[in-house]
């Protein structure tokens, strides 16, 4: 009984879709064309700055909810870590600013190549790599102005751990995103 009814459905269907390929093209009034023509463009082709403003966004987030573990500059929304610290001075100077960074980044930058879409991300590939190291700078101007303990010689190797952050985090995760077929 059951199978009697998918068979009507698949023949219900079938017809429908034959209605549709023989029935007379109706073209859609202009003003509907132009729309949809604009959105396509926009969906294929996303403007830069809302790109970049998505993915800073995305990523500002992420790296503020790190605050809550890992301090950056001194700059921290949780108490004074012990284990942090000892890390610091067994890590080395430029080692340890170098992982701070990375941390601080890489959720932030994987998060943003799960949710960016499939032409979001053909979009940012090109110009990927001078936006990595903006945030990084923004990012260490940002901890300046909120009172972090900034120095010239911990933001070097800071800014190269988030550049790390963003090469690993947004590129692995967007390149297997790339690979897999798409679905319109």
């Amino acid at each position: 009984m059951n199978g009697d009814h998918l068979v009507d459905r698949e023949a219900q269907s079938l017809r429908e879709f034959c209605d549709f390929v023989e029935a007379e093209p109706v073209r859609p009034s202009v003003d509907v064309e132009a729309r949809i023509i604009g959105r396509v463009r926009r969906d294929l082709s996303p403007a830069a700055w809302w790109l970049y403003l998505k993915f800073f966004l995305i990523e500002s987030g992420a790296g503020l909810a790190t605050l809550f573990v890992c301090p950056q500059f001194g700059f921290t929304f949780s108490s004074h870590n012990t284990w942090l610290h000892g890390l610091h001075e067994q890590a080395g100077f430029f080692t340890y600013y170098l992982v701070c960074g990375l941390l601080f980044v890489v959720l932030g930058a994987t998060l943003a190549a799960l949710l960016l879409s499939y032409n979001e991300l053909k979009a940012i590939h090109t110009s990927k790599y001078l936006y990595y190291l903006v945030f990084g700078v923004l990012a260490c101007l940002a901890f300046f102005i909120a009172g972090g303990e900034v120095l010239l010689l911990s933001t070097l190797p800071w800014i190269a751990g988030a550049y790390l952050g963003n090469l690993v985090g947004f590129g692995v995760v967007a390149s297997l995103r790339m690979r897999q077929p798409i679905a319109y």
